[in-house]
């Protein structure tokens, strides 16, 4: 049996090393698999006990060690393909054609070409994505596109979501919409509290809750005091987001720029209505007001008036929320991604044979 390596040299765990963490544990229920990460980083603790995990020095995108670390893994894998996540671990990864090793290089934004010309492939996660690899001047034939994918996300027992809202302080009967993103520019955060703003001056008993946190952290806890909403927002921090989707009547993604989205598949996973902005990401997996609802980019007004239509319309979250769940079942599982990338990786170790 062939084996796929799958390398990562971040130590942080947002949205791109948990997708990872997902793909990883699932390939190997069905194939030989083996993890490189970098030492102590938080993904390797999302790895199932079985997956084999190996960490070689990945201390900057130069590190001439962990280059040669990885070559050395990788041959001694040999046939198998070799799959990289993000820049890091992809400018460490050199691997010769015709040794029986494929390089592909997995991509899910728009980056700057020059840390992935040396891999063999190419894989994207949108459509978007590969269609500005092509224009940037790769082979049709070395891109792939292959999406995320997201398993169901059960809900806590009552008794758990009862605790948790209540260690919040959040009223029985408040209205709640949870965000979770990384504190950086591009995820429109600043839009979102405006927004929540307008809400909350109309329905006092709303709550937000915010769950991430990154270079914007003080801006955004200073903009929270400006807009005096303090008391209505609720900030655990970097953490697993998933309880308080569950505590979510309504979960947003807010952002200004966004190639994917993962925070659009995991709404839809826990079954809730989402309302995102017309992000790249957004406009190739959202069928407006089907199984999502999309407004502008950075404009606060539109997305109040979005959050007031599901705060009214009960009958609109529910069908929101079941066309979402419809949707990632029958495009975006855990069955259907896997099985493309093991076809993908049959197909391409068949043709470097």
């Amino acid at each position: 049996m062939s084996c796929s390596i799958h390398i990562i040299g971040s130590r942080i765990c947002g949205g791109a090393e948990r997708f990872y963490a997902r793909l990883v544990n699932s390939l190997a229920e069905q194939s030989q698999v083996l993890a490189v990460n970098a030492l102590n980083s938080p993904v390797s603790d999302l790895l199932d006990e079985a997956v084999e995990q190996r960490h070689p020095p990945m201390r900057n995108n130069y590190d001439l060690p962990g280059m040669l670390a990885i070559r050395k893994i990788s041959s001694a894998a040999a046939p198998a393909i070799v799959q990289t996540y993000m820049g890091r671990a992809t400018r460490l990864t050199h691997l010769p054609r015709g040794k029986g090793l494929v390089h592909v290089a997995r991509l899910g934004g728009y980056y700057n070409l020059k840390a992935y010309r040396h891999a063999h492939h190419l894989i994207g996660n949108t459509k978007g994505i590969c269609d500005y690899l092509i224009r940037e001047g790769r082979p049709a034939e070395s891109v792939h596109y292959i999406s995320n994918f997201v398993e169901p996300i059960p809900a806590p027992s009552a008794d758990e979501r009862t605790a948790l809202r209540e260690s919040l302080g959040i009223p029985a009967d408040a209205f709640v919409i949870t965000c979770a993103a990384r504190f950086h520019p591009n995820k429109g955060l600043p839009d979102l509290l405006e927004a929540f703003s307008n809400v909350w001056k109309k329905h006092p008993q709303s709550r937000l809750i915010l769950v991430g946190d990154g270079p914007l952290a003080n801006e955004i806890r200073k903009k929270i005091q400006t807009l005096e909403i303090e008391s209505a927002v609720i900030l655990p921090g970097w953490c697993d987001p998933q309880p308080y989707y569950h505590l979510a009547d309504i979960l947003t993604c807010p952002s200004r720029h966004e190639p994917l989205g993962n925070t659009i598949l995991e709404a839809w996973a826990c079954g809730k209505p989402l309302v995102a902005t017309a992000t790249f990401g957004a406009t190739e997996l959202i069928t407006p007001d089907q199984n999502g609802i999309i407004t502008p980019v950075q404009d606060p007004d539109a997305l109040t008036d979005a959050f007031e239509k599901l705060i009214q319309d009960k009958a609109l979250c529910e069908a929101l929320a079941n066309d979402g769940a419809r949707t990632v079942k029958n495009r975006f599982s855990k069955r259907v991604i896997t099985g493309q990338y093991l076809s993908l990786y049959e197909q391409l170790l068949n043709n470097a044979r």
